[in-house]
């Protein structure tokens, strides 16, 4: 049988999926009494399976009216060698720095570094330096 962490994080990622926008709004209390546990076995849940290793941004709000935003980051293996467009890095920059996981100083610095005309290569070539970029960028962040 599936623990409940298990569960919890198999039913948020539905959420995810079945989205327009690859995120999803909960309000933890309402989860937590969903899956009948503590509101804490939900931000554990959030915390070790929801992180930017994962390929997930969270963004919570506390207070009566809060609630916990979980984004998919679009960093997908296309082909047998990862890539990354330049539109698809600047959204997730975008997304990273909204939730304050980047300073706009920071945001700015990394559109200019995974730039097309900066990484003057061929197009496969250059998604997939982009992509490690941005692979390394939220590895050093979650780290």
């Amino acid at each position: 049988m599936r623990s409940l962490a298990d569960r919890i994080e198999s039913y948020l990622k539905v959420l995810i999926e079945r989205s327009d926008n690859a995120e999803v709004e909960i309000q933890r209390v309402e989860l937590a009494e969903t899956f009948r546990c503590a509101p804490s076995q939900i931000t554990y849940v959030l915390g070790t399976r929801f992180t930017l290793d994962e390929g997930f941004v969270t963004e919570s709000k506390r207070g009566g009216r809060g609630f916990i935003k979980i984004r998919k980051l679009q960093l997908e293996d296309k082909t047998d060698r990862p890539g990354i467009a330049q539109t698809q890095a600047e959204n997730i920059i975008n997304e990273l720095e909204a939730t304050g996981f980047l300073t706009s100083r920071e945001a700015l610095l990394l559109r200019a570094i995974i730039n097309r005309e900066v990484l003057d290569l061929p197009t496969m070539d250059r998604d997939y330096i982009r992509y490690r970029i941005m692979k390394t960028v939220i590895n050093l962040m979650e780290g």
